[in-house]
């Protein structure tokens, strides 16, 4: 309930209470009307219409001239200059990651891999989600003996918010730095199915390769997202000697 008797202005007591709300709904459901607000929290329309403001400056919510205001469907925004795992970037923007296992065995070297081909390997896929809404699919081919060093299993990876990332810190292994890079194609049937895409639907592919400091590879992963929920934001500098000094301390080892 709102309290008229705090110095907290009225506006931002109805904004926390709308975000629990919103938490609450599935992306694209419609939320109540503004005078449905203002009745209900018994508020002005003028305080309803500041707090769904600050919601829809917050990505939460979007509104649709003639239609309403809807719960947002959530958007993964990643800036390379931190290396985040994707439970870590989803919850830096508030929201809520999950995964279903996909595949946990061997693999087969394949060119582009950071390993020896006659290195024994292991997949792991899953489907990520934010806020329950399948976002992308994961593609990690690990070392078989770093999964048998750490003690990774199927029955771990199958937990709903397992992260590698912290595995890896739990097990006292350190990701120092990584290698990325993008690329657009057509989706696969599996990835349409999985992501509920259209046919001929566009995906962004995620290529990384993560090193601790002794070079030792930590991960190869190809992460598969919806093109249309996907921002990648990069910091450009105008001096070319500096940016040319800030990618090498990066790529020679630099922390992150």
């Amino acid at each position: 309930m709102l309290d008229t008797r705090q110095d907290r202005p009225l506006y931002r007591q109805l904004t926390d209470e709308l975000r629990e709300e919103v938490a609450r709904l599935r992306p694209g459901e419609r939320i109540a009307s503004e005078p449905e607000l203002a009745l209900t929290h018994g508020v002005s329309r003028f305080t309803v219409a500041k707090a769904v403001e600050a919601l829809v400056d917050e990505g939460l919510v979007v509104r649709r001239q003639g239609k309403g205001t809807f719960v947002a469907v959530p958007t993964l925004r990643r800036t390379p200059i931190h290396l985040r795992s994707f439970t870590e970037a989803v919850r830096a923007t508030g929201r809520r990651a999950t995964a279903d296992l996909l595949a946990f065995g061997p693999i087969d070297w394949r060119a582009g891999l950071p390993y020896h081909p006659s290195e024994p390997l292991i997949l792991l896929e899953r489907l990520r989600r934010v806020d329950g809404m399948a976002m992308a699919i994961h593609r990690s081919v690990l070392s078989a003996a770093l999964v048998a060093e750490t003690g990774l299993t199927q029955v771990k990876a199958a937990e709903p918010q397992f992260s590698l990332y912290r595995f890896y810190e739990d097990a006292g292994l350190r990701i120092e730095r990584g290698l990325e890079s993008l690329s657009a194609r057509k989706s696969t049937s599996d990835e349409r199915r999985h992501l509920r895409l259209d046919a001929g639907g566009i995906v962004i592919v995620v290529t990384r390769h993560t090193f601790r400091a002794d070079g030792r590879v930590l991960d190869a992963v190809d992460a598969v997202h919806d093109s249309r929920r996907y921002v990648y934001q990069a910091l450009l500098q105008r001096d070319p000697d500096r940016a040319i000094r800030s990618l090498s301390n990066e790529v020679g080892g630099g922390k992150r």
